[in-house]
């Protein structure tokens, strides 16, 4: 079994409560977003650390206004990051944000590809802009793109899309994992934000060996 968790925003202890009930055995896909907003970013980066020999960590939008804030690269303009819940993670770090951090959030990737069985799944925070390659996807639309990608009726490349980014209830009004259909019925992308920082839930989405999925929510 393969476990997707994306937008964990320093909330420790809903994340702890989705870990505990996924097994030992079974690999785990974060998709980004782990600090911000909530406050135990500090912990939540602890944890995701131990998991390294069993997950597959990507990178989300707010690592990468805190990698330019803290490198001073300014890609961001001036306060984006505090606009965004900096303030938050600093106060977990005690504003003071060690190298062995800076390093992990370096290291993350864009986005992860995987095949089970015979269908092929792309695993990226925001989403991806149709009609261009994935080796020549923009940085910025991997991280940030929102209706542009979600709102498509048809599959990027044969692949099923698994993304966080956006809160699902601002797409369906709930704090539920969405899975965007065509009028075929056939699963286009799968939105697994479930809104945790926000008064929603933290939401694990599983996939076995056969393409059946499981959800967790705590």
């Amino acid at each position: 079994m393969i476990w997707i968790i994306s937008d964990i925003h320093g909330m420790y202890e809903n994340l702890l409560g989705i870990l505990n009930e996924i097994s030992e055995n079974d690999r785990i896909i974060f998709l980004g977003d782990y600090i911000d907003r909530g406050p135990d970013s500090k912990k939540v980066l602890d944890l995701l650390m131990k998991l390294k020999n069993r997950a597959i960590f990507l990178k989300g939008n707010h690592e990468d206004m805190m990698i330019d804030y803290i490198e001073k690269k300014g890609k961001y303009a001036e306060g984006v990051w505090f606009r965004n819940g900096a303030s938050a993670t600093l106060k977990s770090f005690n504003n003071n944000i060690e190298e062995k951090y800076i390093k992990f959030i370096k290291s993350l990737k864009l986005y992860h590809m995987e095949q089970i069985n015979k269908q092929k799944y792309l695993f990226v925070h925001g989403g991806v802009r149709y009609g261009i390659k994935l080796a020549d996807q923009n940085e910025k639309d991997l991280l940030w793109i929102r209706d542009e990608f979600y709102m498509k009726n048809k599959r990027y490349e044969f692949y099923i899309i698994i993304h966080g980014h956006t809160p699902t209830f601002n797409i369906t009004g709930k704090y539920e994992i969405y899975f965007h259909k065509n009028e075929k019925n056939k699963i286009i992308s799968i939105d697994i934000d479930t809104g945790c920082v926000y008064g929603g839930k933290l939401s694990a989405l599983g996939i076995d060996e056969k393409n059946y999925y499981k959800i967790i929510s705590v």
